[in-house]
């Protein structure tokens, strides 16, 4: 390490698990993070969550802001985390370095780290599914977190929603 030009650091599914963050799972988080949406569509783990063809957009919506405010706009660094993030820190030290991630829940960033490449994307950013090279990334986590509010006052509409232009 010490004569390496830079430094690679990778990451998978382990590190959002130890956070919390397990898209496996069928626990009482689940239910918390997604509430009646488990039982209305037989949602058996928020990957399937995440991926599931919603009848409908408003409920599409509600689910990816119920996600993201929990796992995004609420997360706070686990100790273990920390410790993970001071050890990576010191064996990057003053080096180029590149965080390579398939996580989508931008824990790297949100403890400060740069150079991020998230293959599978993240949660806070979109871009148009219907012209995606003719629009920009946009940040999307005020948006996401209006319509988390508007979902739980039960006032969510569709006019609240995102839509693909």
């Amino acid at each position: 390490m010490d004569d390496a030009d830079a430094i690679l650091v990778t990451a998978s599914n382990g590190l959002s698990i130890s956070e919390g963050l397990n898209l496996f799972a069928n626990d009482k988080k689940l239910k918390e993070v997604l509430g009646d949406l488990v039982d209305k569509y037989h949602l058996p783990n928020l990957l399937t969550a995440l991926v599931f063809k919603y009848p409908n957009q408003l409920d599409y919506w509600r689910m990816v802001a119920r996600v993201v405010e929990y796992y995004g706009n609420n997360y706070e660094i686990s100790n273990y985390m920390q410790d993970i993030m001071q050890d990576i820190k010191k064996i990057i030290g003053n080096k180029s370095y590149f965080v390579w991630t398939s996580n989508i829940d931008h824990h790297f960033a949100l403890v400060g780290l740069t150079n991020l490449f998230e293959i599978e994307g993240n949660w806070f950013e979109g871009v148009c599914s219907n012209h995606p090279a003719e629009h920009s990334v946009h940040y999307l986590a005020s948006k996401l977190h209006e319509i988390y509010e508007k979902d739980q006052a039960g006032t969510l509409t569709e006019a609240d929603i995102l839509k693909a232009y």
